[in-house]
């Protein structure tokens, strides 16, 4: 007897700790929309839903699965969440139908929408929004947006708001910040679009079923998922995963490992395959792609890793070449008085060399720097990370040395162009002016201080009335305030300078050139100038 009742209470202590394992609070809402009034209907989502539902139930979720939801509908079931979300454990939001991006917001799209100009958005669900719900929960949030067809919603509006104000309506989705703790899995890459499949499942929804299950860290889980989608459509469709969650947790348990022994060799030659694959894609190199091929050349991540070099090996050629949007661009910034911000107008010196963006202000990782970093696409079209930290004056009273981030969205046309902040409270426009080109002086070398002052002399010494219509004359004689200003500013940047200083020294110098019709400075000083 005492031997049955010490295997009894063997076993009322494992089920025990098994329930104490699930007995963390998992919430999820899965939205399928498919039957689209206004637009050609969707065969997947709502598939795509029930099944999604279902699997996560069996992953120790409480699902709430809603389809092809309107407007009113789609409010009310989200807000819903938000308060579901509040205090649990897990919360994982799933999306699979129409979506967007406008000004680098993205969009879910409900079955009534109609959208005639950027004023209907307002009707839709904000994935931000969303995002920020999931924040609710207490140690992981999940983001699944499979959602990235290319529709008629976006065509509509491209065509009614148009391209004219530094704001786009680009294919597929934008990619999103991913707070700590997150991890947000898009169907295809940003920018991209994605198929919504012959079968009853999205090619991303079939892998998603079938990897969900896995008895591996979440992590893995969703780089497992997405190897699986490249795999499905021959390379055609990659997802992007965004992983902010450096924990372990398992949603089906820990899968169990026999110990090594000598008699008992490792067989599977896969099993350290997606340890080694985080690792290489958290690096992102291509030698850490090809270690994996090297390594690991027939398991799961083998296809990915060879997409993975190709593009980038691709991306490094194709950045080594300058583009037509090369040089040197003034930024003028107004910002609207949106309290506690007040009513501000800046201007920058940027600088676009081999089609990529970048500039720092101030000191690069001390507090009142700010850094611009984006490529710049061949139409011209861009969104700009800004990443700054807090100096000693904050309208919002954030600490010292904290950091903070939005984007510019910009459209450069020939020697314009136009941008907006997005993903921020404060609205700000801007107006982009380039200076400078590729293949002059200031390009080939850095310009010699002493040369470009000689120069300038003899340029001053000029009588200031040789000026053709109020212009410059072709030969540079008759050089005006405004033009000594750009050329300041273009200096700024070739002397290693701080790019800011186009709106600081180089404006207060174009102040006083105006008054007195002399410009000095450093390393240019002459009078005679034409004030206009």
């Amino acid at each position: 007897m005492s031997l049955l009742r010490f295997v009894a209470l063997c076993l009322l202590s494992l089920a025990l700790s098994a329930l104490d394992a699930k007995a963390d609070k998992r919430v999820a809402l899965v939205i399928g929309n498919g039957a689209y009034r206004n637009a050609p209907a969707l065969a997947n989502p709502t598939n795509d839903a029930a099944d999604i539902g279902a699997a996560l139930k069996r992953s120790g979720f409480e699902p709430l699965v809603a389809t092809d939801l309107d407007q009113a509908a789609m409010q009310d079931t989200v807000l819903r969440f938000a308060r579901e979300a509040r205090g649990a454990d897990v919360a994982l939001f799933y999306y699979s139908g129409h979506a967007l991006q406008f000004a680098g917001v993205n969009y879910l799209v409900p079955v009534d929408a109609v959208l005639r100009d950027e004023v209907d958005l307002r009707r839709l669900v904000r994935a931000d929004e969303i995002l920020a719900d999931l924040q609710r929960a207490k140690n992981l949030r999940i983001l699944v947006l499979d959602a990235c067809r290319d529709n008629p919603f976006a065509d509509e509006l491209r065509r009614n708001v148009g391209q004219g104000r530094g704001v786009t309506v680009s294919r597929g989705l934008a990619k999103m910040a991913s707070p700590e703790g997150t991890i947000i899995s898009y169907a295809t890459q940003a920018g991209r679009t994605a198929d919504d499949g012959d079968g009853r499942n999205s090619p991303y929804t079939s892998s998603f079923l079938e990897h969900i299950s896995d008895r591996d860290n979440i992590n893995t889980v969703f780089q497992t998922i997405g190897a699986g989608v490249y795999k499905r459509t021959k390379g055609s469709q990659v997802p992007e995963l965004s992983l902010s969650f450096f924990g372990e947790f398992y949603l089906n348990g820990k899968a169990e490992t026999a110990a090594l022994t000598p008699s008992s060799p490792r067989t599977d030659p896969c099993a350290e395959a997606a340890d080694h694959w985080r690792g290489a894609d958290a690096l992102g190199t291509v030698t850490a792609f090809r270690d994996h091929l090297v390594r690991f050349p027939s398991c799961a991540f083998a296809d990915l890793a060879k997409y993975r070099i190709e593009l980038l090996s691709k991306s490094i050629d194709s950045a080594k070449r300058p583009t037509t949007f090369d040089g040197t661009w003034i930024a003028n910034e107004s910002c609207e008085s949106k309290p506690p911000f007040p009513e501000a107008h800046r201007q920058y010196v940027f600088r676009i060399k081999e089609g990529v963006l970048h500039t720092v202000l101030g000191d690069e990782g001390k507090p009142d720097s700010v850094s611009y970093d984006g490529k710049i696409e061949a139409d011209g079209n861009s969104t700009i990370s800004v990443n700054g930290i807090i100096g000693d004056k904050d309208p919002l009273n954030r600490p010292v040395g904290s950091s903070y981030r939005y984007k510019i969205v910009l459209e450069l046309k020939a020697s314009k162009g136009a941008g907006v902040r997005t993903e921020t409270y404060w609205p700000c426009r801007y107006d982009f002016s380039k200076v400078s080109a590729p293949g002059g002086e200031s390009e080939r070398r850095p310009p010699d201080p002493k040369r470009a002052a000689k120069r300038n002399d003899n340029t001053a010494a000029a009588p200031s009335d040789r000026r053709e219509g109020g212009r410059a004359a072709p030969d540079g004689n008759g050089m005006s305030c405004s033009i000594m200003r750009r050329n300041c500013a273009v200096a700024c940047v070739s002397f290693g300078g701080q790019p800011n200083c186009g709106s600081t020294f180089c404006v207060r110098q174009e102040a006083e050139c105006m008054s007195s019709g002399c410009w000095r400075s450093r390393a240019y000083n002459g009078c005679g100038i034409a004030k206009r």
